[in-house]
């Protein structure tokens, strides 16, 4: 009897942190459901589950330049690179579909399909607009997303407003499909444990535990929260501070962070990171109130155009709501109009606000804590999206 050729399904990424997306790990979980084998082009992440690691093939990711160099080495290269990618995509494999992550993912795969016919899934998650980069090759990465933009059959954007700021700097055929997905993790119940945080962190037991979870850029706001303190912090509350990339000790965040430590203020930094979304959503869900903040800038590509319209690509307010954590996020349009209905939390324009934002939310902890969870299952709810998603992949039409 012939064996039967497992299906498979190519994920093209140039980011190092995949597995700590949410839309991309419930959309990778959501395949290997359906029985696919995963053909991952990327390079070496940060970690990779491990019950993800049978379904997977880790290859190389290929055509990862701006523009070619044009001399005899590079060629050949290439060459090397066609014949490699036609034997593992069509002879090995089969693939018909290939998901690309974000712009320099968009180009690889338009520069695969120019030889190789599939159908070309675009994942968008950060969004670039052309005058707001000050580096030359930079601007061709612009010019070359917008080139191959036309050869997306689907895109999956977080919401309408993205959707709508995407096609604006693209060039998106009239028959692309789009699929809205906000970025968000699958509810999960947690069990319950003994896991005791303010043991862990030593911190008093009679403390509202605050956290700000992820990056810490500029435009986190996270340097203006730590000058709150000694004088503008209300000293019923705790923040904590978790990032999983360890800071040097040398970093002025940090050093300012141990200054307060010495001087026994009411602020904590974990740097611990978390490999499984599991042992992370146990950590946040014994914090009482969270912090999304977003102040856009023109220091980076990523924190201008890109963060005024974060919408529903903001993972952690997601998380946040997943557990019912009420949550302090900036004046956003769409966080205005999510909690006019909902009422999740408190909106603020300037760090400074945070302390009687804090104060207001403690007041109706509980009642916020229900809505956070309505918005989260009306709203953000990533379950049946994705699978629709997965069913228009699947779907001859191309």
């Amino acid at each position: 009897m012939k064996k039967e050729h497992p299906k498979t399904i190519a994920l093209l990424t140039p980011k190092i942190d995949t597995f700590s997306n949410p839309t991309l790990v419930v959309l990778i979980q959501k395949l290997i459901a359906r029985g696919y084998k995963i053909l991952f082009y990327g390079f070496d992440q940060l970690f990779v589950p491990a019950e993800y690691r049978k379904y997977f093939e880790f290859c190389e990711l290929p055509f990862n330049f701006y523009s070619l160099e044009k001399n005899p080495k590079s060629y050949i290269k290439l060459l090397k690179q066609y014949v490699k990618l036609f034997r593992d995509l069509k002879i090995r494999n089969k693939v018909r579909s290939i998901i690309c992550v974000d712009p320099m993912g968009l180009v690889i795969g338009g520069r695969i399909k120019k030889f190789i016919r599939f159908k070309l899934v675009y994942a968008s998650f950060e969004i670039f607009f052309e005058d707001e980069f000050f580096v030359q090759r930079k601007r061709i990465l612009k010019k070359l997303e917008m080139d191959f933009s036309k050869n997306a059959e689907i895109v999956i954007i977080q919401d309408r407003r993205r959707e709508k700021l995407l096609k604006s700097v693209n060039n998106f055929s009239d028959k692309t499909i789009f699929c809205r997905v906000p970025v968000s993790p699958m509810k999960i119940d947690l069990p319950d444990d003994d896991y005791d945080i303010y043991n862990d962190l030593n911190i008093p037991r009679d403390k509202t535990l605050v956290v700000y979870s992820g990056s810490l850029q500029n435009w986190s706001g996270i340097n203006e929260m730590i000058s709150l303190f000694p004088d503008h912090w209300e000293n019923d509350f705790w923040l904590i501070i978790h990032t999983h990339q360890k800071l040097n000790d040398d970093s002025e965040l940090k050093s300012e962070i141990n200054l307060l430590n010495i001087n026994q203020q009411n602020i904590t930094i974990h740097e611990k990171p978390f490999y499984r979304f599991e042992e992370y959503f146990k950590f946040l869900s014994k914090c009482h109130i969270g912090i999304a903040t977003y102040f856009p800038n023109n220091l980076d590509i990523f924190a201008g155009k890109n963060l005024e319209a974060i919408g529903l690509s903001s993972g952690k307010f997601s998380t946040y709501m997943m557990l019912g954590i009420p949550t302090v996020t900036t004046n956003h349009f769409t966080y205005r109009l999510l909690n006019n209905k909902y009422k999740y939390g408190e909106i603020i324009n300037s760090i400074k606000e945070i302390p009687g934002a804090l104060v207001k939310i403690k007041n109706t902890l509980k009642e916020k804590s229900e809505s956070c969870k309505k918005l989260y299952d009306e709203v953000l709810d990533p379950d049946k999206l994705l699978d629709e998603v997965i069913n228009k992949i699947e779907s001859d039409k191309q």
